[in-house]
């Protein structure tokens, strides 16, 4: 069993049979929101919302913005403004921090545009509520009021996980906003006053009153509020809020003993890491500024690709993203659509399939589409024309004998995307794969090459002609080639003369794929040429 259909079991078990479920998720837009924030809080609620769509429950997906919070000042943050301009700014909610580019109204729309403007391309659907907004809602400030009211009843629960700085017996469970300093959480709050209010002594030597609404809970229980407030019923978070009797036990008990309901179904989720050059960089982070944006993602991928690498790892494990490896991920994903599309699967193609079931925001065709390889898309990208440059690789595919069908339209505009992805991934995240054609075999190349060299090329002339025109047969041909031990030059020196008669360099990208895309009649003509030269 997939793990997502024994979590969907759990969840519905959980559920009691209820028709209305609320699937929620929260982010602080603490800085970068990066593709590591889609995979709990978007695309796994988006799977569930839409596999109980399925069963006939009225399911929604809600996401939350921790606007309220305090801006803390990390060294990410604050690079981001002139050297000493943020400091001024620590400990203001994050609503209040100016736009560090000045191009947005405040800090919150400067960094959420990125993600939120592209978030329907990865999860449709989705309702998004600030907390900025929820605390102006007349339910959450009598929530407020009603928490304040059990302040010793709060205590007693909040203590037992702050053994070692209790709050005292006059604290009040509520961080008052300052009028003056303009900051949440330097404050005292000393009591309420009618009409929704609390006075106040803040450390900056201010004191005096300012509307709940301004201010927020203490986080724990902050979380739980939100959770009868919106009327949560499935909630995915980070691993780090799942450890034993840390903040998820904590608001699950504050929920239960003081709010009188029932904590959200939990999801804890593995973290997604960054990764370069085959290097892990740790952790995505937001107020760190480590990763990349939806947004970026877009320019080289489809939405669907980044989802299917979250559903075929269990939420359990942790997954690195490289912006230098996305074309192999776009060939486990091509490959998964294969599997689903099969009517035998063994056990691995299984699990591929349903993946790539569940990482589909829209329905696909019905029979196999036409797959248009991410390195042959890159390389096709670079050797064709400027203007009709898609008819033109499509013309190319046929000349080549890799496409022979008529295309429908959804598989003209997945080829279309692929080769505009393909080429921004060379020119953005993988230069060694940039190509351009030797349209002449010029003096220069010819004098590198000796007569063994121009040997070796006359062997694979010989080995290519009779050879089928298409990546794999073409890589066995090259291999069959090279292991014979007849070549009279080492392997990658063969390797160096191909590159050096078709691009005019010494290095160049995976043969076999980049062969495959160019006219047969053009490559053996120039390794005819060369082999004379």
């Amino acid at each position: 069993m997939h793990w997502f259909d024994e979590l969907l079991g759990k969840a519905e078990e959980f559920l009691h049979g209820r028709e209305r479920v609320l699937c929620n998720a929260g982010l602080s837009v603490s800085g970068l929101q990066h593709v590591g924030r889609l995979r709990g809080e978007i695309a796994l609620n988006h799977a569930i919302v839409r596999a109980l769509r399925l069963k006939g429950k009225k399911a929604s997906q809600n996401l939350v913005l921790y606007t309220q919070d305090q801006w803390k000042g990390k060294e990410g943050q604050l690079s981001r403004f002139k050297a000493g301009e943020g400091n001024e700014y620590v400990g203001q909610k994050l609503i209040d921090v100016p736009d560090p580019e000045g191009c947005h109204k405040n800090w919150v729309e400067h960094y959420w545009i990125d993600f939120g403007d592209y978030l329907d391309r990865f999860a449709p659907g989705i309702s998004v509520i600030s907390t900025t907004e929820v605390y102006s809602r007349q339910d959450m400030k009598d929530l407020v009021i009603e928490l304040v009211g059990k302040k010793e009843a709060v205590r007693e629960v909040v203590n037992k996980y702050r053994s070692r700085k209790p709050y005292p017996p006059d604290w009040i469970p509520f961080e008052a906003y300052c009028e003056k300093c303009q900051r949440v959480g330097s404050a005292k709050t000393l009591e309420l006053l009618p009409d929704y209010r609390v006075r106040y002594e803040c450390e900056c030597g201010n004191s005096g009153d300012s509307p709940i609404e301004k201010g927020k809970l203490n986080w724990r229980l902050e979380w739980p509020a939100l959770w009868k407030v919106l009327k949560v019923d499935v909630e995915p978070f980070g691993k780090d809020h799942a450890a034993p009797g840390g903040s998820r036990d904590s608001c699950k008990e504050i929920a239960q003993k003081i709010m009188g309901m029932e904590a959200p179904f939990p999801i804890p989720y593995e973290w997604v890491g960054l990764g370069r050059g085959g290097k892990d960089l740790g952790d995505m982070g937001s107020s760190d500024f480590i990763g990349f944006t939806p947004k970026q993602w877009l320019e080289i991928g489809d939405p669907e690709v980044i989802r299917y690498i979250y559903f075929v790892n269990p939420i359990s494990r942790r997954v690195i993203l490289d912006m230098s490896k996305v074309d192999s991920y776009h060939d486990l994903y091509d490959s998964a659509e294969r599997a689903y599309h099969s009517a035998k699967r063994n056990e691995e193609e299984e699990v591929a399939a349903r993946s790539f079931e569940l990482a589909l925001v829209e329905k696909t065709m019905e029979e196999m589409p036409f797959q248009l390889s991410y390195r042959h898309a890159a390389y096709l990208s670079q050797i064709s024309p400027a203007e009709h440059k898609v008819s033109w690789c499509i013309q190319r595919l046929r000349d080549t004998g890799m496409l022979s069908l008529p295309l429908t339209p959804f598989e003209e505009g997945r080829i279309e995307r692929r080769l505009m992805h393909a080429m921004k991934w060379v020119e953005l995240y993988s230069p060694e794969n940039k190509v351009t054609l030797l349209q002449e075999l010029t003096k220069e190349v010819g004098e590198q090459l000796d007569d063994m060299d121009r040997g070796a090329l006359s062997m694979y002339l010989r080995a290519a002609t009779p050879t089928e025109w298409r990546e794999d047969a073409i890589k066995e041909s090259m291999v069959a080639l090279t292991k014979s031990g007849k070549l009279p030059v080492e392997t990658p020196r063969f390797f160096r003369d191909l590159y050096l008669v078709l691009l005019g360099q010494e290095r160049g990208p995976r043969a076999a794929p980049f062969l495959a895309v160019l006219k047969k009649e053009w490559v053996l003509e120039r390794l005819k040429e060369s082999a004379k030269a």
